[in-house]
């Protein structure tokens, strides 16, 4: 049995009936007939009485000891089940503080701040959506009567537990608005005291809407995971939306919130319905909870010295995104569709530009296999700034100064490329290349940029 499980004590045994002496009873019976035949006194019939005399005694001796026995297996029986109770009580308490720790609301984060590691939001990421009835991981097994069986349905529930639904799956409160605001700004703050504005950005009409503007995850459009408010806005990771009492929820939302009052709440998910406790914030709180949210990021925010390539994550987003720094406010990630198409990277002699070139285009290449992206190298500055990268399968050509010849070719063919390229999308009817999956995108790297307009000035 693991440490969760309680072996719930059996009931006592009936104690045996006491049996009857018959065989010494009966002696004394013929012993004193013998004597009466013998001595023919009647007083040896006395001695025949002490038969049914011990028959007697030996029977109310007998049911004071089974008595006895009764009382003794009933205080131990009741000593074990008083065991179990408080082995239930000690278990559902550590579970509901543990469970509560690891899915903590608003009133749990400021009571005990949550410790942000480097786990980052996903869809899968759980959002505390109230309190109600979940189901314990605690067992109990033995017994089969009433109170047996009344202990372990006590034992599989637990009470005032965090009630989790995915955040990806979109949360839709119906409640009057100052009501449903009340429960939205629980739910975000919820979500800004847990992780930082690096990880979590919220976008959306709802932001100003609800007093949420003040949050430092307020417009982080770099964060890695977004949050829409409301259903006007970006496009964004998940949402969480309001609409009035009997409204259908938009369409891709999977947790409702219905809200009469926020004691009384009844939320729907693809799993069925359960009753539940919702929590709610004035706007006021969400204020003051605010600015305590933003010392805390600004005193976390710290540029650090030193990182490698290997211990950033990989963006894992549509376009080309790529993850190949890291600044104040957690990684960096920079899409070359969405914040391109083009881009510059200036800074003295020395500062470091080509190695910051060399980790970006290893930071794309990580994230997109070469159907989705290639990558023309061009290097005027010696010929030998991107040999590290020539390895990747990626990379299609790489053009140097050296050869004054190859990179009057290079260059020339690079113009081929892209009249053949528009060709390419004229036949398929695309716009661009998003709508053109057959056609890779192509990324031209340059170092030393000025140096390649000075040699090849019609470029």
């Amino acid at each position: 049995m693991d440490a969760t499980t309680i072996v719930l004590p059996s009931d006592p045994a009936p104690p045996r009936k006491p049996s009857l002496p018959l065989l010494a009873a009966i002696v004394p019976v013929i012993a004193g007939v013998v004597l009466w035949l013998v001595t023919g006194s009647l007083f040896a019939l006395c001695f025949a009485a002490l038969g049914p005399l011990m028959l007697v005694a030996s029977f109310f001796d007998g049911l004071r000891s089974r008595g006895r026995e009764r009382k003794r297996a009933q205080l131990e029986a009741d000593a074990a089940w008083e065991r179990a109770e408080a082995e239930l009580e000690r278990l559902h308490l550590e579970e509901h503080t543990s469970v509560w720790r690891s899915d903590p609301d608003v009133a749990s984060a400021v009571d005990e701040p949550p410790l942000r590691g480097h786990t980052d939001l996903d869809c899968d990421t759980a959002v505390v959506i109230g309190r109600g009835q979940a189901r314990s991981r605690v067992r109990a097994t033995g017994g089969d009567d009433d109170r047996s069986r009344s202990f372990r349905e006590r034992a599989a529930r637990l009470d005032d537990a965090p009630i989790c639904v995915p955040l990806g799956g979109g949360i839709c409160v119906r409640a009057a608005e100052p009501v449903a605001a009340a429960v939205v700004r629980a739910l975000v703050m919820q979500l800004c005291l847990r992780f930082g504005p690096a990880q979590l950005g919220l976008t959306g009409d709802g932001v100003s809407r609800w007093g949420l503007a003040e949050l430092p995850h307020a417009g982080r459009r770099r964060a890695r995971f977004r949050l829409r408010l409301g259903e006007d806005g970006d496009r964004a990771d998940a949402m969480i939306c309001v609409r009035a009492p009997g409204e259908e929820p938009p369409d891709g939302v999977t947790t409702v919130i219905d809200c009469g009052v926020p004691a009384r709440a009844r939320a729907r998910t693809p799993q069925g319905s359960i009753e539940l406790v919702t929590e709610a914030l004035s706007a006021q709180q969400a204020l003051a909870l605010g600015a305590g949210i933003a010392a805390r990021a600004y005193t976390e925010a710290q540029v650090p010295d030193r990182v490698a390539l290997d211990e950033l994550d990989t963006a894992h987003q549509r376009g080309l995104a790529a993850i190949f720094g890291r600044g104040e406010r957690g990684d960096l990630v920079i899409d070359l569709i969405d914040d391109g198409p083009h881009a510059i990277v200036t800074g003295m002699t020395g500062t470091g530009k080509s190695e910051l070139l060399i980790s970006w285009v290893a930071a794309i290449a990580a994230a997109h296999p070469p159907e989705q992206v290639a990558f023309v190298l061009i290097d005027f500055k010696g010929g030998t700034a991107f040999d590290p990268l020539r390895v990747l399968p990626h990379v299609v050509a790489v053009v140097t100064d050296l050869d004054a010849d190859g990179a009057r070719r290079g260059v020339g063919s690079l113009s081929a490329e892209l009249r053949r390229r528009e060709a390419a999308l004229a036949d398929s009817g695309a716009r661009d290349v998003n709508e053109c999956p057959d056609l890779a995108r192509l990324v031209i790297v340059v170092d030393e940029f000025a140096a390649l307009l000075q040699e090849h000035s019609k470029l």
